[in-house]
């Protein structure tokens, strides 16, 4: 009696030689367990190598996530957080990293709210160090219209095209928070106050414009470094 292709075992008949149950020769029946044996240890190579690759498969995609995770959310927040503590390093007057943290919280997240929040948080952040002003509210506002237009925009920005960027977003910035010091004055810096006028206004631009420089010039210091490293990291964890 022997293993076999049968439902139990083989048995084998003396005058025969042939198994009563299959009808096959004892050759026969050991070529087939061989047979069957080959064919379980097939499917189970088969099975198993299925199985490492799902495997394989499922670890790439979590390198990847996490790669996309912190391509797209820690990595760019950190150089945001970065960017805005440098406003607490002394510098010249108006030479300070925000409306690079503008745009590039417009540009680095999908999620607009995201960007604001980020946006907002590292202002305040830093603010709360320098001290706040009585206009920080327009100061606050041209940042967000900043990041507003530079997210809508962000499939545009390149090396090639920050220069013209960053001169857009530092006007704005220049037109917006020079409208708010001409409004509620500027406490503490000259202790200006102009005419409620178009004269005043006018007024408060033209003596404005020689910060301007410094507002640009300081943009793209801090707004190139910062778009080359994160388009440094490997292309295949890129958001953009």
């Amino acid at each position: 009696m022997i293993d076999s292709p049968c439902n139990d075992i083989c048995t084998i008949d003396s005058e025969s030689g042939l198994c009563v149950g299959c009808g096959r020769t004892p050759n026969e029946i050991t070529n087939w367990i061989h047979y069957s044996n080959n064919q379980k240890k097939i499917i189970l190579n088969a099975l198993k190598k299925r199985r490492n690759n799902i495997n394989n498969m499922l670890d790439n995609r979590t390198m990847n996530n996490l790669f996309n995770v912190a391509k797209t959310q820690i990595f760019p927040i950190g150089l945001i957080l970065i960017l805005a503590l440098a406003r607490l390093i002394p510098h010249p007057p108006n030479f300070t990293p925000i409306i690079a943290v503008a745009i590039m919280s417009g540009y680095f997240f999908k999620n607009i709210n995201l960007s604001f929040i980020i946006l907002l948080i590292s202002m305040l952040i830093a603010d709360t160090f320098i001290g706040f002003y009585e206009n920080i509210i327009f100061v606050y506002a041209s940042l967000l219209l900043i990041t507003y237009i530079f997210h809508k925009f962000s499939s545009k920005i390149n090396f090639k095209n920050l220069f013209i960027s960053g001169f857009a977003g530092s006007l704005l910035f220049f037109i917006v928070s020079n409208f708010g010091v001409w409004l509620l004055g500027s406490p503490g810096v000259n202790d200006i106050a102009y005419e409620k006028s178009f004269s005043g206004l006018i007024q408060c631009y033209v003596l404005a414009i020689p910060f301007f420089g410094n507002t640009f010039l300081s943009t793209l210091v801090f707004a190139y470094p910062a778009l080359y490293i994160y388009k440094a990291l490997p292309a295949q964890f890129s958001s953009r």
